[in-house]
């Protein structure tokens, strides 16, 4: 079929998200969508003849083949860090893309080849770990170290460190989702004034259930002293959300990376440890489910803890878990596949 009679790059691309916005897999987010049009955007751009090191010919998105395509994974992708070189899950990310968006083409007759995936598996960006990472005892230690020293009176005035204190805190203490800690509004946070029993109520992200976790004091006060600083400020005082972004309105998901990722780099620095590959809430969440477990917590408690609906959502943790906790859990998974934890109508204390 000749190119010239068939759909743009950007026509292709938009009937693309329409299909999946109604199809039986989970809808695109606005946020994805974003984010698969940067990709999308990248890949015009080379098509276009933008190539690193010189410009060639444009080339129309339905004329590639596979050695095209990795010679843009190669060399099209650029790192928004300058001198720095583009990780595999990058590749993976824009090269799964490209090969989601012509597979539609070639299911709607559009194309006979998909380009992107006639690539060999040696040659396409490797899959990535679906074992979570997870920090190590050390760094652990040295990040709450750090939340637990007092704030000098020179950053007190600035409200947004005053938020990540208690922000980074919250994370650390109770290992919420990126989504659901994005998400807290103010009235999640439940103060019982003169007693220790104030808590944070979260709103299940992959499974329906309402928690109520305990917090320390020491987080409670954090809590506290954001909500006065944010009661102040004219960018966050009319906002709902209990973390608010410099605007008021939620926080994106680079946002938060950023915050926790600078945290962890220097938590990691000051005890002289290498980081590991991936920082960002994920990694703090996976370690806190991980001790929970050490210490003997019941699984079905850190399941209920963590919002999930059975003990299969630790399997990716099992590499980090001792014989009988990583056993415990590999018997409960073949026996529980569907069946769902339910909690008791308490509230979890704090790790």
């Amino acid at each position: 079929m000749s190119s010239i009679s068939i759909l743009s790059a950007d026509e292709i691309f938009e009937q693309w998200l329409r299909h999946c916005a109604v199809s039986d897999r989970r809808p695109i987010s606005e946020e994805d969508a974003d984010a698969y049009r940067y990709i999308w955007s990248t890949w015009k751009r080379f098509l276009d003849g933008e190539r690193v090191k010189a410009c060639a010919p444009s080339v129309h998105w339905a004329d590639v083949t596979a050695p095209f395509v990795l010679n843009f994974l190669h060399s099209g992708i650029g790192s928004r860090k300058t001198g720095a070189d583009v990780s595999a899950i990058t590749k993976r990310r824009y090269w799964r893309v490209l090969d989601r968006i012509y597979a539609f083409a070639v299911e709607k007759g559009i194309l006979l080849n998909n380009p992107a995936s006639s690539l060999s598996e040696q040659e396409k960006p490797p899959k990535e770990n679906p074992l979570g990472a997870i920090l190590s005892p050390r760094v652990w230690n040295r990040c709450i170290q750090m939340l637990d020293e007092p704030i000098g009176p020179e950053v007190a005035q600035h409200e947004i460190a005053v938020r990540n204190r208690a922000l980074l805190r919250v994370l650390f203490e109770l290992g919420l989702t990126p989504a659901e800690l994005r998400g807290l509004l103010v009235q999640a946070f439940v103060d019982k004034v003169g007693q220790q029993d104030a808590s944070i109520k979260v709103d299940g992200e992959s499974y329906t259930r309402v928690r109520e976790l305990l917090i320390s004091e020491r987080t409670r006060v954090g809590i506290v002293e954001w909500l006065r600083v944010k009661a102040t400020s004219p960018a966050h005082a009319a906002s709902e959300i209990l973390f608010s972004g410099k605007t008021g309105k939620v926080l994106t998901d680079e946002q938060l990376l950023n915050l926790v990722r600078a945290f962890l780099l220097k938590a990691c620095a000051s005890v002289d440890e290498a980081p590991p590959l991936r920082l960002g809430p994920q990694i703090v969440r996976n370690t806190l489910l991980v001790r929970l477990l050490h210490e003997g917590v019941h699984q079905d408690e850190v399941v209920v803890r963590a919002g999930l609906k059975n003990a299969k959502g630790l399997l990716h943790l099992r590499q980090h878990l001792p014989d009988g906790p990583r056993l415990k859990l590999a018997g409960a998974t073949r026996h529980k596949d569907n069946e769902a934890v339910e909690p008791e109508l308490r509230p979890l204390s704090c790790a």
